[in-house]
Formats: C-alpha cells, sequence, structure tokens
C-alpha cells in the first residue's frame, strides 16, 4: 500500500553507471531540508502532476555518452575510458569560496586509470564553452 504523505528533499545521485554508461545527476528542490508533502506538491506521478512538486525528479545530469562524447566511456581500447580495466572515480564538490561551509558551486568529475587522470568529457552538445562539470 501507499500512504497519503511523501517526503521531498535534495538529492545527489553521485554515480550512476554500468560498463556502458555513468552520469552524475543532482535532483535540486525549492525547499530546503525535508518537506512532508502530499499530492501535487510531492509531484504525483500517477496523477499527471510529476513536475508540480518542489523536486526535480529527472535531476540534471551530466552523461558524457548524451554530452556529445561518443568515445569516452566504455567497454575496449577504443575508449577514453575502458571500463574493462580498473579504475578510480573521484566527484569534487567545489564552493563559491573554496571553505566546506561554502554555497556549492560546481560538481566535478575525474577517473584515475592506467596512472592517469582523465577529465570528464566536455558537454559539446551545449556549446563550445559549455564546460565538462555540473554548475549553477
Amino acid at each position: 500500500p501507499v500512504g497519503h504523505f511523501g517526503i521531498c528533499c535534495a538529492e545527489m545521485d553521485i554515480w550512476e553507471a554500468n560498463s556502458r554508461a555513468t552520469a552524475s545527476t543532482p535532483h535540486s528542490c525549492s525547499e530546503r531540508g525535508s518537506t512532508k508533502c502530499e499530492s501535487s506538491v510531492c509531484g504525483d506521478t500517477a496523477k499527471g502532476e510529476r513536475y508540480s512538486g518542489v523536486c526535480d525528479k529527472d535531476g540534471c545530469d551530466f552523461n558524457p555518452y548524451r554530452m556529445g562524447a561518443k568515445s569516452f566511456y566504455g567497454t575496449g581500447a577504443n575508449f577514453i575510458v575502458d571500463t574493462s580495466k580498473p579504475m578510480t572515480v573521484v566527484t569534487q564538490f567545489l564552493t563559491h569560496d573554496g571553505t566546506d561551509a561554502g554555497d556549492l558551486s560546481e560538481v566535478k568529475r575525474f577517473y584515475m586509470q592506467d596512472g592517469k587522470v582523465i577529465e570528464n568529457s566536455e558537454a559539446t552538445v551545449l556549446g563550445p564553452s559549455a564546460g565538462n562539470s555540473i554548475t549553477d
């Protein structure tokens, strides 16, 4: 059974991945902290109100393939990040003033493989200077 109330809060999917795809996805909300909600405030999908809620259910993801880098991440030597080999995935949360207490301004991703640091791919589908991180 489904209860009457829900709870909404910001969420960060740090690493959604398999051997063929990778993404990091923030889901922001217009309310701070956890919010008790019901009906359209929760974004009730069953009632066709998915996008009426206080939180972004789809999120704003960075998926290299979808951002235009078709040969960035996958299995085999044809990919910059070869998922058939061990790797370390690093996610950085940077603030506007460089302190732990500052407001979040950027989420960066990079990989370490075969002794090399591999920067995240550029978001070429968004234009020539879109960058390779998630920002405001």
